[in-house]
């Protein structure tokens, strides 16, 4: 009788009042025991599902935070920090020591004077329904605030061996957390990381903690004694329980109240939470369905509360009370009006738990059982069961399905979460940094851009492989696109209005690719591709599968947390040329490959073809993203224009791999864009590179001229004459050319190109005395190269009123500031012989002077240049200071000036004029608004200029 009437006061509901109303020692010492209860129930279950050895450690590890014994698992010193307050190791914890070390013995007492741990606790899904195998163990050490950064380390390094040692032995993650109980109340928490969601929430994890806790040895939590009614008012009832020594405060530990979530934790919380869907979305789906419950009674109390009040309103039922049954019951409660979003939450906690029940088990756990009553509350059919519990068999239409579901629900929680920040107007409860690292993760893991490859399977099924795949072109639709189905080529065109693609894409390549990704296309898989134009044999389609292993063997692996802390970096390209396309189709039609002697692949065989005809690069950046892009139409312009802009912040290109599959010549053609691409990032981007110069590629459609700087160009040019043109215009800086191996082999500018490195000036001219005329070829201090065809009437005629024209040029450009007060620039004239070789008058002081002095057969003519409002450029001509000016003769200028020259001339030649001096000063705001005026405008000028008075002179 008096053993049933204890029972009874044990199990009566825990009066709530102030303390002076009932709430004695006795009543608090029956409300530890509830909670010890539970616990003992929940650290049961926990032992359960573990393996033996894994039990073993779970009841040994109070043991080695207790002691340091130096053959025990974690050891680091004698002075690592140890003993936990008011432990005392059980029997088998000093049993399964000594299976580890028989030197280990019990003593009497070997708690130390002063312990330095208080409390140690596991929290998560250990012993819930949830429980898994894959489950982890997250461990709370909570010590003494006065350790020194030494005994700190050491404590640190234990936790480390111990985590380590639980791998490798008992194939058991571990994770430990280290804190006090002042640090944790003032919100100093451990950085963001892989299993730590940072300063991104405190309130929230204190209420998981509460509901999920397992408390190993200590001392026990304070907001156990702390009546749910008295949680607003926590601080002044704590204080009021212990200077009434109700509780004694060396028994307790108080990692404070959870009265209030404030508002701005939710933002932060949601969008880890959202990252941590990225691998777990079932799991993820229900914590932010929690929150979103949260947000949207702010005026109810967190899950935790109400877990409290069931342990004190009657004796703990371990299966009511489990965390997870708590959360689902509660987000049944709030989503009893939207039946869709409801049989989600369902689907969600089914597949967390993970407890298939129509397949067999060895033994009818607690969590199977508590799932079936679960299930037989939803009333589920048998055939639904079945569905959701051959999910790891689940393919990619069925698991596209299911992802997008569950993104629908992500995306609604990111608008809740977006809504509550704006809401608000409140700071995040979360650091910028992490917020920013949480945001590109996200970032990388849902955002949809063109060619990103979408991961489709986030640990929904275990093998998404298909035997046979069929690749559909698609007909009399635009845009025009391809299309992947499941089943043989024969099986889709008999019943192709039947069946649904289960992806689409515009490019042949970045469907492949997207299969390959998924594993939904393996080594094993046949691949039938529709298309009468796509030119893909199985030996090339092996070639290409075989190419995708090698470079991105799968899984990927996880980005280090640190990538996310900068923009994502392009680490590895993947150049695949010609995919399902044959350079030369009608030679191929016919089984003939051309042999030549031409055997660029840019400008092949005397038909001069191109041989890159479609290009497709892949690449993977730090954030491991991985993207497609396609090239068609001018494939070679676009893909090295596109190429050049993908620099890292270091400047330089990251690596690339380049292959070809086209029959014959494959080969050819993946070499030759190799040597190329090797030579491009050695002109622009190696030390000995110049990443202002400019590079000519030889195709057959033309020339190619690559310009990288801050931004890259690529100009696509059809001749010479563009080419020359091209070379004439202004540049920013110095800007030197460099040929391609394979360009411009006979060409004069090859020469020049050799010589004119320096940012000086290069006068090169080169006479034929066949049809005697000269062609000019002069390098401004920028690298502008001005190309121009003259008669030629003797080499003095020729050379010197142009040096003496450029020699006054630069004593102009010096004293107006522009780049030569800088740096000085010198003048060097070449002669090119007629098969390219240059005969050098070496550049020298003296020989300047004397050969730039006037010569009395050229009349000095000078000429300033001004502008007026609208943009039109006036002359004022200077023969032997003699004026001649726009305003005076309009249009009729340069035949004022020729007709006066003639007079000059003792007998009337005809030969031709030279500007001897020309100011643009006036001018340079409008012809050079931005960097200044350079040698070649003047250059540029002085021919206009000189070809209108000579075609004046020669009308005379």
């Amino acid at each position: 009788m008096l053993a049933h009437r204890r029972l009874t006061m044990f199990e009566q509901t825990i009066i709530t009042d102030d303390i002076e109303n009932g709430l004695d020692r006795k009543m608090l010492h029956n409300l530890r025991q509830r909670f010890l209860l539970l616990n003992e129930k929940r650290l049961e279950r926990t032992r359960a599902a573990l393996v033996d050895r894994q039990q073993q450690f779970l009841t040994l590890l109070p043991l080695l935070f207790h002691i340091n014994h130096p053959i025990l698992p974690g050891y680091v010193s004698h002075k690592t920090p140890c003993g936990i307050y008011q432990y005392t190791p059980s029997g088998d914890a000093w049993r399964q020591a000594k299976v580890l070390s028989r030197s280990v013995q019990p003593v009497k007492d070997l708690r130390a004077p002063l312990p330095a741990l208080d409390a140690l606790f596991v929290m998560g899904s250990m012993g819930t329904i949830a429980h898994s195998d894959a489950s982890d163990l997250d461990i709370w050490i909570c010590h003494q605030p006065g350790l020194t950064g030494e005994e700190l380390a050491e404590l640190r390094k234990k936790c480390d061996l111990l985590s380590e040692w639980a791998g490798q032995q008992l194939h058991l993650e571990v994770h430990f957390f280290l804190m006090t109980e002042n640090s944790f109340k003032s919100g100093e928490t451990a950085s963001l990381s892989k299993e730590n969601s940072g300063s991104a929430q405190h309130f929230l994890l204190l209420d998981e903690f509460y509901r999920t806790a397992i408390w190993l040895a200590g001392k026990v939590p304070l907001w156990w004694f702390v009546p749910a009614v008295r949680e607003t008012t926590y601080e002044a009832f704590t204080e009021r329980l212990l200077s009434l020594r109700f509780i004694n405060p060396q028994d307790v530990i108080d990692f404070g109240s959870l009265a209030k979530i404030p508002d701005n934790e939710f933002v932060g919380a949601g969008i880890w939470h959202l990252y941590k869907a990225i691998d777990a979305p079932y799991k993820s789906v229900l914590k932010l369905l929690l929150l979103e419950s949260y947000v949207s009674a702010r005026e109810q109390p967190p899950l935790a509360i109400s877990f409290k009040q069931a342990v004190y309103d009657a004796l703990p039922d371990a299966d009511a009370l489990d965390p997870y049954v708590m959360i689902y019951r509660h987000l049944e409660n709030y989503l009893q009006n939207n039946p869709v979003r409801l049989q989600l939450l369902r689907r969600c906690f089914y597949a967390k738990v993970n407890k298939p029940l129509t397949r067999s088990a060895n033994n009818e756990s607690w969590q199977r059982q508590l799932l079936q009553q679960l299930v037989l509350e939803w009333q589920w059919e048998k055939h639904h069961l079945f569905v959701l519990d051959g999910r790891d068999q689940w393919k990619a239409a069925d698991v596209l399905s299911e992802r997008s579901l569950l993104v629908n629900e992500l995306a609604n929680s990111y608008r809740l979460i977006s809504g509550v920040s704006k809401s608000t107007m409140m700071q995040a409860a979360i650091s910028h940094e992490e917020l920013a690292v949480l945001g590109r993760k996200l970032h990388a893991a849902f955002e949809r851009k063109a060619g990103k490859i979408e991961w489709i399977n986030p640990g929904i099924s275990r093998d998404l492989e298909e035997p046979v795949l069929t690749l559909l072109r698609s007909e009399g639709s635009e845009p025009q696109h391809w299309l992947l189905f499941t089943g043989p080529q024969q099986d889709i065109q008999q019943r192709l209005i039947y069946k649904e693609p289960i992806k689409r894409a515009r490019h042949l390549m970045e469907l492949i690719l997207w299969a390959y990704c998924n594993q939904i296309l393996t080594a094993n898989t046949r691949l039938d591709i529709i298309d009468e134009a796509t030119w893909l044999t199985p030996v090339q389609r092996q070639q290409l599968l075989g190419t995708l292993s090698s470079w991105l063997p799968l899984p990927l692996s996880t980005p280090a947390h640190d990538a996310f802390r900068q923009q994502a970096q392009p680490e590895r390209l993947l150049l695949l040329l010609n995919v399902g396309i044959e350079p030369q189709p009608e030679l191929f039609k016919k089984g003939i490959h051309l042999l030549s002697e031409r055997q660029d692949a840019l400008d092949y065989s005397g038909l001069h073809d191109n041989l890159v005809v479609s290009a497709d690069i892949i690449y993977t950046n730090s954030w491991h993203e991985v993207i497609c892009r396609h090239f068609d139409k001018d494939a070679l312009v676009n893909l090295l224009s596109w190429c050049l802009r993908l620099r890292t912040t270091t400047g330089k290109l990251p690596e690339i791999s380049i292959h070809c599959f086209s029959s014959g010549l494959g080969q050819l053609i993946a070499r030759r864009m190799a040597m190329l691409w090797q030579d491009i990032v050695t002109a622009f981007y190696t030390t000995e590179g110049n990443s202002n110069a400019r590079y000519i590629i030889e195709t057959a459609e033309g020339y190619l001229l690559l310009q990288a700087g801050t931004q890259p160009e690529v100009h696509a040019l059809k001749n010479e004459e563009q080419l020359l043109q091209k070379l004439a215009e202004p540049q920013v800086t110095h800007s030197p050319l460099l040929i391609d191996r394979n360009a411009l082999t006979e060409h004069p500018l090859r020469l020049i190109t050799r010589i004119a490195k320096t940012a000086d000036i290069y006068l090169f001219y080169r006479i034929d005395a066949d049809t005697m005329t000269a062609r000019i070829f002069l390098v401004d201090e920028r690298g502008s190269i001005l190309s121009y065809q003259v008669p030629f009437h003797n080499t003095a005629s020729l050379v010197k009123p142009l040096q003496q024209f450029i020699l006054s040029t630069m004593q102009r450009m010096a004293a107006s500031c522009t780049i030569f007060q800088q740096q000085k620039s010198k003048l060097f004239i070449f002669e090119l012989s007629a098969a390219g070789k240059p005969g050098v008058s070496h550049p020298d002081a003296t020989l300047l002077s004397s050969t730039s002095a006037a010569d009395p057969l050229f009349i000095n003519i000078q000429v300033t240049a001004d502008a007026d409002s609208n943009g039109n450029i006036f002359y004022t001509v200077y023969c032997n200071q003699q004026e001649f000016s726009s305003l005076q003769y309009g249009e009729g200028i340069y035949r004022a000036v020729a007709a006066y020259i003639l007079q000059q001339r003792l007998h009337g030649e005809r030969y031709p004029c030279y500007i001897t001096d020309l100011d643009l000063s006036h001018c340079e705001s409008l012809m050079a608004p931005q960097h200044g005026l350079q040698s070649s405008h003047y250059l540029q000028c002085k021919r206009v200029i000189e070809q209108a008075l000579n075609e004046a002179l020669g009308h005379l």
